[in-house]
């Protein structure tokens, strides 16, 4: 177990290095740079600008430079928002994303679950075709079409909730609806493909032959085994919605992560751009770790495999 958590956390360390790498290599390749469109300012000002911020250095030193803050967790400052660092913008924009994102993780768990589990047992009837019908739904219907259903519904003709804006629970609700609408149907299909496949083994016949009631079979050795690959699901999707998404963002005017990572990029701000990619690589590879704990939790035979290695 010990010698698996330490190679996973060097393979870990590595693909972070690529990451930043490339992020890094890609951003100076772009044509331009941050303060090209600058082009009323005087050039001696672009090139005190440039000066200040290392800009004119050899890419070599820029790469060290980087390399050596990102170690520190220093991202640098903001080319566009001088007043502002690249951390501030993750501190304040990553909780706000990060809430959104926890409710749309529980509504699709909670859903997607429950759904799944009731049209694996339920197969062929009409509780099968339409879990299976709304998970298609969830996959066709775009997430801002289900945000402007969300607000003329919930909040311009039922008035229950805030069309938009931040500042209460209430304004979390219907960005985490839309959000969670795409993986509330994947993990209803993942787990009713998988707890089919799990109800046709063998193991389960005999603990049928042996007379256990079908709810015990169900939460003692179906839902375990079928659960495996809705934890693998977790790993990219938690990643994914924690991090912010820039439409619904910028649909409900939420001010999150996600839309500052693309309004970087329209900008040019090439530190925000790196910051963000850097920070929400990271935090897949962290998500990518848990699930593989999760693994060693769930299926005691993962365990068994690691102790022989």
């Amino acid at each position: 177990m010990v010698r698996f958590m330490v190679r996973r956390l060097a393979m870990a360390l590595v693909s972070l290095f690529f990451v930043v790498t490339l992020t890094f290599f890609i951003m100076k390749a772009i044509p331009g740079g941050p303060f090209a469109s600058e082009k009323s300012l005087p050039p001696n000002i672009l090139a005190a600008i440039n000066e200040k911020y290392h800009l004119n250095d050899p890419l070599w030193k820029q790469y060290v430079d980087y390399l050596g803050r990102t170690a520190r967790w220093d991202f640098g400052p903001s080319f566009k928002y001088p007043n502002r660092t690249v951390n501030d913008i993750i501190r304040d924009g990553f909780p706000v994303s990060a809430a959104v994102g926890a409710m749309a993780v529980g509504l699709a768990l909670g859903v997607g679950l429950l759904a799944g589990v009731m049209s694996a047992l339920k197969q062929n009837h009409f509780q099968d075709y339409g879990t299976m019908v709304l998970a298609t739904l969830g996959f066709s219907v775009p997430s801002f079409v289900m945000a402007g259903l969300l607000q003329y519904f919930l909040a311009y003709r039922w008035q229950v909730l805030p069309p938009a804006l931040w500042g209460s629970w209430k304004n979390i609700v219907m960005p985490a609806l839309a959000l969670s609408a795409l993986p509330t149907a994947m993990i209803a299909r993942l787990m009713r493909s998988s707890m089919l496949e799990v109800l046709q083994q063998d193991y389960i016949k005999t603990a049928r032959a042996k007379g256990l009631s079908e709810r015990v079979i169900i939460y003692r050795h179906v839902l375990r085994n079928a659960i495996l690959p809705v934890v693998t699901y977790l790993g990219p999707l938690i990643a994914g919605v924690f991090t912010g998404s820039f439409i619904i963002e910028s649909i409900f005017a939420v001010p999150g992560l996600g839309r500052w990572f693309v309004l970087s990029i329209a900008n040019r701000d090439y530190t925000v751009i790196m910051g963000t990619t850097v920070f929400y690589s990271l935090f897949l590879i962290a998500m990518n770790l848990l699930v593989d704990l999760a693994y060693v939790i769930i299926d005691p035979r993962i365990k068994l495999v690691d102790r022989k290695e």
